[in-house]
């Protein structure tokens, strides 16, 4: 099986619909979503019905949580609170309830989908690096675990001997992020895993930067949003 893997698109429709159309010319079967659909972009309800429509299998981002708890919003910087604000104005209740439905964790095919740390994903969590990720092994037993909000792409092996991504040593994977990549790399980013051939793929796609910007300028979020499009960071 082949399974797309797409995580923080962060209201970007610009880079989803660039993704999805790589994900198209790659003949995926699955579509998996790690959560934050929403937030710092302008284009929440088109990117929710996107998401929707393609990927039927989709976690609860802390993004996504923000539209429909306010409390969670002053977590956030100012400009990403000012972001959550102006997002839950945008989403009618149909798309909040779609929202509030989404699980923590995800389980499919034997591999753990969640947006944050695999221990307690409701905390929102971080894993920045290897030894983060090595101190969660424990937290589950499946072999892969995928795992979303740094916005950077990364493979760690949770056995030290083990260097590169293979088919059957467990690993803790983030494919990065779709809509607002902060690992330096602006190109949109997702994950491509192959269960058959037992291979995994970090896929960077380009997209219209410049629109995705103008439409959060248009839209009076803050400027610090857009710029930070062209810089991947």
């Amino acid at each position: 099986m082949r399974v797309a893997i797409i995580s923080d698109i962060h209201a970007n429709l610009e880079a989803l619909t660039a993704v999805l159309a790589d994900i198209d010319a790659e003949g995926v079967d699955r579509i998996v979503c790690l959560g934050d659909v929403v937030g710092y972009g302008a284009n929440p309800a088109e990117c929710l019905a996107l998401v929707r429509a393609r990927a039927p299998h989709c976690v609860l981002g802390n993004h996504d949580s923000a539209v429909f708890e306010p409390e969670l919003r002053l977590l956030f910087s100012t400009n990403a609170r000012a972001a959550a604000e102006w997002t839950a104005r945008q989403l009618d209740a149909e798309a909040v309830s779609w929202l509030r439905a989404l699980p923590f964790r995800l389980l499919l095919d034997g591999v753990l989908f969640v947006h944050a740390a695999p221990s307690e994903p409701e905390r929102w969590d971080y894993v920045f690096g290897l030894m983060e990720a090595r101190m969660h092994a424990e937290s589950f037993t499946e072999r892969l675990c995928f795992i979303g909000h740094t916005h950077h792409a990364a493979v760690y092996s949770l056995r030290p001997a083990v260097k590169h991504y293979n088919g059957f040593d467990r690993f803790i994977i983030n494919p990065g992020s779709v809509g607002q990549p902060r690992d330096g790399n602006p190109r949109a980013s997702y994950g491509l895993l192959d269960t058959v051939a037992g291979s995994y793929e970090n896929r960077r796609i380009e997209y219209d930067i410049a629109r995705a910007a103008g439409k959060i300028i248009g839209a009076k979020l803050p400027k610090r949003l857009a710029d930070r499009l062209y810089e991947g960071r």
